[in-house]
């Protein structure tokens, strides 16, 4: 009786094994062949053959291969795949910029290509709170989604995208903002160096030091001669002198400033990833280690 059941027990397994690896190899066959979102970047250049694979911005990725770009959705359908596009860029708030004989030009989610007729030099960073940088003839200036251009005679050498309803452009060597109306701020300050407005705060350097400004102009921790400083995210701002690198807060408290990093980067989720001693590890709000460490080669 043992023996019998001991019997009819593994042709059950070895039915339920075959059962279980053809079920396995279907979802694989149907896995590869609809790209479902649960794809990695890796998974989708593998699967597809594709040279290049930009991450996913409004649904929709950036491919290229045999030096063509196009776009796939989610589930790994092709867009405008026989346009035969030079390069594409991420789609924002809409719209996505692509290159074609040389020239630059956006198109929306339908497919439909907007001021391609104006052989634009090359577009910048896509479109931020309605605008967006482009270039053509060594000038660059702004457009909304209009096609409207803006500032196109002060020929400025450089613009960056809006950021809470600032810009920073340069002209001569020198930085400075504009809001969107096109007042200029600040200009006679001859700042060498800036950035977009972050939560109300912007780093700017002069003679070769960082320090900070709000959106009334007024200066902060100027004296103190950091030489580099990012952005403020999440109430802190990474700021560097002598070598270190440490954090600031909007009251322009120091923190961890004497243990030395050697790299800090920005506060995400409550982490900001440091660099200490060929070590990389995450920091809280409190400062205390969180995770585990990770040994990198430094060069």
């Amino acid at each position: 009786m043992k023996v019998k059941y001991l019997k009819t027990s593994l042709k059950i397994l070895k039915s339920g094994c075959w059962i279980l690896v053809a079920t396995l190899i279907i979802a694989m066959c149907l896995f590869s062949d609809n790209l479902k979102a649960e794809l990695n970047i890796d998974s989708l250049k593998k699967a597809r053959g594709y040279d290049w694979v930009n991450s996913f911005s409004e649904d929709m990725a950036g491919v290229e291969k045999d030096k063509y770009g196009w776009f796939i959705d989610k589930e790994g359908k092709e867009y405008w795949k026989e346009r035969k596009y030079d390069y594409v860029f991420n789609f924002k708030e809409g719209m996505a910029c692509v290159k074609k004989d040389g020239y630059y030009f956006f198109i929306d989610k339908e497919g439909k290509e907007y001021w391609k007729d104006r052989k634009y030099d090359n577009i910048f960073f896509k479109f931020n709170e309605g605008m967006a940088p482009v270039k053509k003839d060594s000038i660059m200036f702004f457009i909304d989604k209009e096609g409207n251009e803006y500032w196109k005679d002060r020929k400025y050498d450089y613009v960056f995208n809006f950021n809470e309803g600032m810009a920073f452009v340069s002209k001569d060597g020198y930085y400075f903002f504009i809001d969107k109306e096109g007042n200029e701020y600040w200009k006679e300050r001859e700042y060498d160096n800036v950035s977009f407005f972050n939560e109300g705060m912007a780093f700017v350097s002069k003679d070769g030091y960082y320090f900070f400004i709000d959106k009334e102009g007024n200066e902060y921790w100027k004296d103190r001669k950091y030489d580099y400083a990012e952005g403020f995210s999440e109430g802190m701002a990474v700021v560097r002198k002598d070598g270190y690198f440490w954090f600031i807060d909007k009251e322009g408290n120091e923190y961890w400033k004497e243990r030395k990093y050697h790299y800090c980067y920005n506060f995400s989720e409550g982490k900001a990833k440091v660099r200490k001693d060929g070590k990389e590890f995450y920091i809280d709000r409190k400062g205390e280690i969180v995770g585990e460490f990770r040994i990198i080669k430094l060069n």
